[in-house]
């Protein structure tokens, strides 16, 4: 399906901008009445990640205050973990199937398991789930995610003389190529096609700055893929995962003014207080 009026109104947006046009959470709202059920579908797991968010919290604190950006409500988490407690094999629509593994996992085993924390265990089932999508575009998105942190986590390893086996998840040729091979590159130059900017991004000693330099690449890739994607769902898709980003960057360049501007503020008091001492 083409959305010429959506994507006409779209605004531009670049990667150093300092404000948003609307939020993410206004975008889904206004998605939800314009595309049709299977592209909403599609895009509903683009919105995942915070719903994975939402169940780590979840089961850490039943109490606990969820991101309004997820797709899955409380009452289904919920409903989720209990039937999980009481049912061997629950069935939820509502919920996607990489949920159930994880809570079980969760309930019935210990963090730490094939070396991995929850949230990187939660994560890699993520990017298993997304990969079996229908569409070319999300998948090759969570494939370019997954060889991005894999080779990070590889590249790092070996520099710190430490073990990363472990820590490699998902099993398509990058992650097969990094458990296997010992060569200076991991054998990736030929079948990662982003490998050398990756290996360039890891030389960066800020983590910041790091940060910033993969979602950079991840942004450029979604401009090359989609740049003869003119009015398709793959466009609309791609401005997500922008907006996402974006978000996210101005926030947390909002906390940290917020950060520096409290310590200002005490250091201002800490110098009043030793004034009046003299």
């Amino acid at each position: 399906m083409q959305y010429y009026a959506l994507i006409a109104g779209l605004p531009d947006i670049t990667f150093d901008d300092t404000k948003l046009p609307f939020t993410v959470s206004d975008f889904k709202k206004e998605l939800s009445d314009i595309l049709s059920s299977s592209d909403k579908k599609l895009v509903d797991t683009l919105f995942l990640k915070y719903d994975n968010d939402n169940l780590l919290a979840y089961l850490k604190n039943k109490d606990a205050e969820l991101n309004e950006k997820g797709t899955i409500s409380f009452d289904n988490l919920a409903d989720m973990v209990q039937e999980i407690k009481e049912v061997d094999k629950p069935q939820n629509k509502k919920i996607p199937s990489y949920f159930l593994e994880f809570i079980v996992d969760y309930l019935t085993g210990e963090e730490g398991l094939h070396q991995l924390f929850w949230e990187d265990q939660l994560a890699s089932l993520y990017y298993d789930f997304l990969l079996t999508s229908k569409n070319k575009f999300v998948c090759e998105w969570a494939e370019l995610s997954l060889n991005i942190n894999n080779t990070l986590t590889a590249l790092a390893a070996r520099r710190n003389g430490q073990e990363y086996l472990p820590y490699i998840v998902g099993n398509n040729e990058v992650a097969q190529t990094l458990r296997t091979s010992n060569a200076r590159d991991f054998g990736l130059t030929d079948i990662f096609e982003e490998f050398d900017e990756v290996r360039r991004i890891d030389e960066e000693t800020d983590l910041i700055e790091k940060e910033r330099k993969v979602d950079q690449l991840r942004w450029n890739w979604i401009d090359e893929r989609n740049f003869f994607n003119y009015f398709s769902i793959e466009r609309v898709v791609g401005f997500i995962f922008k907006l996402q980003m974006l978000e996210r960057w101005i926030l947390l360049n909002a906390e940290r003014g917020k950060e520096i501007f409290i310590e200002i503020i005490d250091n201002l008091r800490q110098g009043s207080a030793d004034m009046s001492k003299l």
